[in-house]
């Protein structure tokens, strides 16, 4: 991230309440209905009735009782569960009809339906309404909402969004076919993006490690590049050392007026890829735009929209990344890189004042009003010193300005179809700790905080939503 340049009721009233009390008085000592006497015509052969006294109700040579606590010859579990007792679940007798004891899980081939959510409480919907709560009439018709993220009626799966080609369709219909990885993936971004000093070493250069479009086999980080590989090596043409230069487009020290150039050599590279066109490009930029020299010396809000639309418009305009799988991350949260590092002596006094994010790292001793309101970057505290209050703020305007623009403005490139496959992945909550940072610059990601960013990008997109390490 290191710039070249110099640089978030009441309760009842006591006469009510007591007229409530006598109301339930009321009902629960009054005494129950009385259920009806059997008669003759009833279609129950009971209260005493014979085939000869009532051969409407009781068969010709039967004579049998249903309700004096004996399944006799003529009875069963259907014809008098009195006396005969319930009857067990029917098998599945694949018949074309859905018997008593079957559903749409036990039996789909003669209950249609779809059975949804989880493992431990799932329901069918459909033809066979086995939980009336959940699928019955008017119970969640009216209230079913396509890409709410929450399985409703009707619907056969929701991932939370209406794009099609990734397993759900805009309908909430499971599709087909599902491509479990993009054709290929394209970096743009910043010194994150080059894995600058990854290894401890000021300004040295990491593509190897870097969280997206990473290949070392043999470090901690188990880049996106790599996982993709991992799930589908024969369509995934994935980076290594050779073909590092086609992929990896991030540019140490760039902000987001670079965004557009980069998006321009995505565009152009892409045509070597085996598809001529991107698969995927993601995006982290930003960093740089956000640490100057003061807190006023950010860009300005309305150009860093402008610059970052540019690029957008670019990557929308060109038929190699207009379809791709666009993956805009968030700026994030780099007040816990000051954090993690701030008890180090080394980087505090020898390194830190050639580091240009003055904004947050001037004056780096703790000067908060306690821990508690170190660790709390939303919250300014009545004794917080003056270093404390602009690192805070230093965070708010990442939070409430900043990541609002790439947030919002990219869900206007996708919802008018633009750029039909954008996502917009959240990792400002991430808190690097100090194994995250590196310990040469003392501001970079180290190749474990690469691995921390690998893992949340990955699990806070669509990719990861199947995958098992996400689960909490």
């Amino acid at each position: 991230m290191i710039s070249q340049r110099g640089r978030k009721s009441r309760g009842l009233r006591p006469a009510a309440a007591w007229a409530l009390v006598m109301m339930t008085l009321a009902v629960l000592v009054t005494a129950p209905a009385e259920a009806a006497k059997p008669y003759c015509g009833d279609n129950k052969c009971s209260g005493g009735e014979t085939a000869t006294s009532c051969p409407a109700d009781c068969s010709a040579g039967g004579g049998s009782v249903c309700g004096n606590n004996i399944c006799e010859a003529d009875e069963s579990c259907s014809s008098c569960a009195n006396d005969c007792g319930t009857c067990p679940p029917a098998q599945c007798n694949y018949d074309g009809i859905c018997n008593e004891g079957e559903d749409c899980t036990t039996c789909a081939a003669d209950c249609p339906g779809v059975t949804s959510g989880k493992p431990t409480n799932r329901y069918c919907c459909g033809a066979d309404t086995c939980d009336e709560g959940v699928c019955g009439a008017g119970a969640c018709m009216s209230t079913a909402v396509c890409g709410n993220g929450m399985v409703e009626y009707g619907e056969e799966c929701d991932d939370g969004n209406v794009a099609s080609g990734d397993g759900c369709d805009s309908q909430c219909r499971v599709e087909a076919v599902y491509d479990p990885a993009p054709d290929s993936q394209f970096n743009i971004g910043d010194s994150i993006g080059e894995g600058e000093a990854a290894n401890g070493t000021i300004g040295s250069i990491n593509h190897q490690a870097v969280w997206s479009t990473g290949y070392d086999g043999g470090d901690p980080v188990d880049a996106l590049n790599e996982r993709f590989e991992a799930v589908d090596a024969p369509g995934y043409y994935e980076n290594n050392s050779s073909r590092d230069g086609t992929f990896n487009h991030a540019l140490s020290g760039a902000v987001m007026a670079d965004f557009a150039g980069q998006a321009h050599d995505v565009a152009a590279s892409a045509a070597s890829t085996p598809t001529g066109t991107a698969g995927m490009v993601t995006v982290l930029m930003g960093n740089n735009d956000v640490c100057a020299p003061s807190l006023d010396g950010m860009t300005d809000p309305a150009t860093f929209e402008a610059q970052y639309r540019a690029g957008l418009t670019v990557l929308a305009q060109s038929a190699a990344t207009r379809d791709a799988d666009i993956h805009i991350s968030s700026i994030p949260d780099i007040y816990w890189l000051w954090n993690a590092k701030r008890n180090d002596f080394l980087c505090r006094l020898i390194i830190w004042p050639f580091v240009p994010c003055q904004d947050l790292l001037d004056s780096p001793a703790d000067d908060c009003e306690s821990s508690a309101s170190r660790l709390d970057p939303d919250n300014i505290y009545p004794g917080d010193g003056s270093a404390c209050q602009r690192r805070k703020e230093f965070h708010a305007r990442i939070r409430d300005i900043y990541n609002p623009i790439l947030q919002g403005v990219l869900a206007e490139y996708r919802n008018d179809a633009r750029l039909p496959n954008a996502e917009y992945v959240d990792i400002f909550d991430v808190q690097f700790g100090s194994s995250h940072v590196n310990d040469g610059d003392c501001f970079h990601p180290s190749k474990s905080g690469h691995a921390l960013l690998a893992d949340t990008e990955w699990c806070r997109s669509k990719w990861g939503a199947g995958d098992a390490m996400c689960t909490p």
